[in-house]
């Protein structure tokens, strides 16, 4: 029974995984601006389905403390279409991804936020597998876009060679141009992508704590859970 419980729970994990993977592909390809837009709308998407969920489950009752956990989740994704544009939605994902698994993983195994704490049945790979997400989050951070700077003289230039005889001061000027760019690119995108990944940690965390609200309702119902209120 355990074992077939810890597989059901894997599958979801694996299930939960392409799907809060691939949500902002359907987006990539369109201008998000500053992602308030996307942010309203995946929030009522979200509301919809909720709703049809607590339909289905025949609307149990209303608990506050689980809006908090949704304030949570709104707070860390503000910041995702400020985060894909800054370093890509590939390291984005995963940056804020190793975050929230490294918050949600101390919550949990530590009782935080009141929280019962959850001891492992073997410490050492539990250790292991942490150690490991975390080196994939700092080696994957370490990434460079290619750079997109292209010469005027190029091969890829529409103009044909045999219609182009640049100069030699003209070939000076246009090195002298593409240094000048390639420094200004590479200052640039090294504040981008340290904006970027702060930004993702900032987000994973609040991520890796949208749940603990809920959590906290099962683990105290004694305390906080609210009975179904039935208006006379």
């Amino acid at each position: 029974m355990v074992l077939d419980g810890t597989a059901i729970g894997l599958g979801a994990c694996a299930v939960s995984s392409i799907f809060f993977g691939s949500m902002f592909v359907p987006i990539k390809r369109f201008d998000m601006g500053d992602g308030l837009f996307v942010q309203w709308i995946m929030g009522v998407s979200i509301f919809v389905i909720g709703m049809a969920t607590n339909a289905v489950e025949g609307f149990p009752s209303m608990q506050p403390l689980a809006m908090l956990g949704g304030m949570l989740w709104a707070l860390g994704n503000v910041a995702a279409v400020p985060i894909l544009s800054l370093i890509g939605m590939g390291m984005g994902i995963l940056v804020w991804g190793t975050a929230n698994c490294v918050v949600g993983w101390a919550c949990g195994r530590y009782g935080l936020f009141g929280l019962k704490a959850n001891i492992p049945a073997n410490t050492t790979l539990n250790y292991i597998g942490l150690i490991l997400v975390i080196c994939g989050g700092v080696l994957f951070s370490h990434l460079r876009p290619s750079s997109t700077i292209t010469s005027r003289f190029s091969s890829d230039s529409p103009v044909t060679h045999e219609h182009v005889n640049p100069s030699h001061s003209d070939v000076e000027e246009e090195i002298d141009e593409t240094s000048n760019l390639l420094q200004l690119q590479a200052k640039i995108s090294k504040r981008k992508r340290v904006l970027g990944i702060a930004l993702s940690v900032v987000s994973g965390i609040f991520y890796g704590v949208n749940f603990v609200p809920v959590i906290y309702i099962q683990e105290h119902t004694d305390k906080v859970f609210m009975p179904l209120y039935v208006p006379v």
